[in-house]
């Protein structure tokens, strides 16, 4: 007896001392899959590809092969042969930056279901988006609307739609990476499984290699607190064979001088990518 139960009590203290990465709360009533996801579908990519043969003909232009994001079937980039084609300015009329902006929201709402990737009204509105820049380049007008529909900002180059208008009105460039919330299979987390203080101790003792410019393998190892600094809470998608996974995570930037930014799963604590901040 004595045996078995100093045995039982070693199993237990080894237990105790395994290491772990992180410290994952998850409340126990929580069922909802993880992380929620978008699935490719072919009954979703002929509903756009719809959706854009409409939009053509009401500008009563020819079938257009347009070039979709995975799984998001929305637009890449406008097809080269259409730049200049669609019109968004009255014939004659004068088109400044203010009648620019007004044309491209209107536009937006005519275009809804292309530019988001989805064929139901609420899919985009106006109030989804906010326009973060609008430049005037001498020849162009260029705008760049971020999709402001999570509570937290998407990353990973996602959440964006990008217009070019000439000075006469045109659509020039056109691109979007917007991730319609109605297609996820189910709602995300509202609030992180992980605390900003359970990511440091992992993250020290890092090593990251990388080459210089002359192209010298070079390598940076992580060996103070005050070179990790926790950013924010943001929705990072990511495409996993035929479907997009939408995880909340961490960023992270790590570094002194030369930094990475290391995104970081906030339900689960895995490693989702790890991006240089400098070019090399």
């Amino acid at each position: 007896m004595k045996i078995l139960c100093c045995s039982l009590f070693l199993m237990l203290a080894t237990a105790c001392a395994a290491p772990r990465a992180f410290e994952v709360t998850t409340p126990q009533a929580k069922t909802d899959p993880y992380p929620p996801v978008i699935e490719a579908s072919a009954a979703r990519q002929q509903a756009a590809e719809e959706a854009w043969r409409q939009l053509l003909s009401e500008f009563r232009l020819p079938e257009t092969r347009l070039d979709f994001e995975p799984v998001l079937y929305t637009p890449r980039a406008l097809p080269v042969a259409l730049a200049n084609q669609i019109n968004l300015s009255s014939p004659g009329a004068k088109f400044g930056a203010d009648e620019a902006r007004e044309a491209l929201r209107r536009f937006i709402e005519r275009a809804h279901a292309v530019l988001s990737g989805d064929q139901r009204t609420n899919a985009l509105l106006l109030k989804d988006l906010s326009l973060t820049s609008f430049s005037d380049e001498g020849s162009v007008y260029r705008a760049v609307y971020q999709q402001r529909s999570y509570q937290y900002p998407l990353a990973n180059n996602y959440g964006q739609l990008n217009l070019v208008l000439s000075k006469t009105g045109a659509l020039l460039q056109m691109s979007s990476r917007i991730v319609s919330p109605v297609l996820l299979s189910t709602e995300l987390p509202g609030r992180p499984g992980i605390s900003p203080d359970k990511l440091i101790t992992p993250l020290l003792g890092r090593e990251f290699t990388y080459t210089s410019i002359a192209g010298q393998p070079l390598n940076y190892k992580v060996s103070q607190r005050d070179e990790i600094s926790v950013k924010e809470l943001v929705i990072y998608p990511r495409v996993d064979n035929d479907r997009l996974a939408v995880h909340l995570a961490w960023q992270v930037e790590v570094g002194r001088g030369t930094t990475w930014t290391v995104y970081i799963d906030a339900m689960t604590g895995k490693e989702l990518e790890v991006r240089p901040n400098f070019a090399s």
